[in-house]
């Protein structure tokens, strides 16, 4: 039997006794209980959000234009550097086309190089059809 079970069982007995006085304070006590009930809730749900946040940044790390998230021999990425260092979100950068080149879908940080060894030259596109 929880706390609170136990004063809503001595709420009743005080309240069929005539005992008013003392079953408002039993009230405002559960009222208080609940209300502490709430904010140990919200903050165990920042403290797992906050977790979660140091976890990523401790395994941020900053390589060709872009941040990774390394865990072990595991690499994840590649993440905005702009979304990152502006507001520790890690925004995951998109293809744009060229294979070295990224783009971040949020703050349209745009054809960043982070693959050079991928960098295929630009030139003209060249149709040449085929007769037979």
């Amino acid at each position: 039997m929880g706390i609170y079970d136990s004063l809503k069982d001595a709420a009743s007995v005080l309240k069929e006794a005539g005992k008013i006085e003392q079953y408002k304070q039993i009230l405002e006590v559960q009222e208080k209980l609940l209300d502490m009930q709430k904010i140990i809730s919200e903050l165990e749900s920042e403290k797992k959000d906050l977790t979660e946040k140091l976890k990523i940044k401790e395994s941020m790390v900053f390589d060709n234009q872009a941040y990774w998230i390394v865990e072990g021999d595991k690499k994840d990425g590649p993440f905005c550097s702009c979304c990152w260092d502006d507001e520790k979100k890690p925004i995951r950068m998109q293809p744009c086309g060229n294979p070295a080149y990224f783009d971040c879908p949020k703050c349209n940080n745009k054809g960043v190089k982070i693959f050079p060894e991928r960098d295929s030259p630009r030139g003209p596109n060249v149709f040449y059809p085929s007769f037979k």
